[in-house]
């Protein structure tokens, strides 16, 4: 994906903040567990556990329970394939951008306030250690869906499930002609954010 495209993406959505929005900044950190699906039978990887963590910016417009979240992270993800002998590990700097709406409880508000939200995920590789055969994109795409608590206006609890919409791996079967099968990153993410 062209950078400037995404920046200017980001530039724009910046610029339509209304003067009553909230602007808070944070920090975040979590463990992933997921697999490598492939588009074929011929291959398969199971569970494993990886973590992540980074910095976020947080928009909110506190009369409506809309808000924004775009966040800069690292990502490490870690895969074994059904063989029980190949492992690959993966290295990431992830950019999501939520879309986020606050349940509205007025009274618990200030203590208690849950929330849901959905977005894109723009992931770029700058780290591998993979098996002969596969290759990993140097850029994916996943959309997340996910839900959370927001504690005292400051300590943020979530879980989501990440779905992989563009490639993030291609495996080449030898066995079989050469044909190429692609591999896409689906996983769960349980994070903890504080924000300032």
């Amino acid at each position: 994906m062209n950078r400037h495209f995404l920046l200017a993406i980001l530039l724009t959505a910046l610029l339509a903040i209304p003067a009553t929005a909230q602007v808070r900044f944070g920090v975040r950190g979590g463990i992933t567990l997921g697999e490598m699906r492939f588009d074929r039978d011929v291959i398969n990887s199971d569970n494993r556990v990886g973590y992540t963590g980074g910095l976020l910016l947080d928009l909110n417009i506190p009369v409506i329970g809309i808000g924004a979240e775009v966040g800069a992270m690292y990502a490490h993800r870690k895969d074994r394939l059904t063989d029980g002998e190949s492992y690959f590990k993966r290295h990431y700097i992830e950019i999501p951008v939520y879309a986020r709406y606050r349940l509205s409880l007025t009274s618990l508000e200030r203590v208690f306030a849950p929330y849901i939200f959905t977005g894109p995920s723009f992931s770029i590789l700058f780290s591998e250690n993979a098996p002969a055969n596969y290759k990993n994109s140097k850029t994916y795409l996943s959309w997340d869906v996910g839900a959370g608590v927001e504690l005292f206006r400051h300590l943020r609890l979530s879980a989501s499930y990440d779905i992989g919409i563009s490639k993030a791996m291609e495996y080449i079967d030898r066995e079989y002609e050469g044909r190429r099968i692609q591999g896409k990153d689906h996983h769960w993410t349980i994070n903890a954010a504080y924000l300032f």
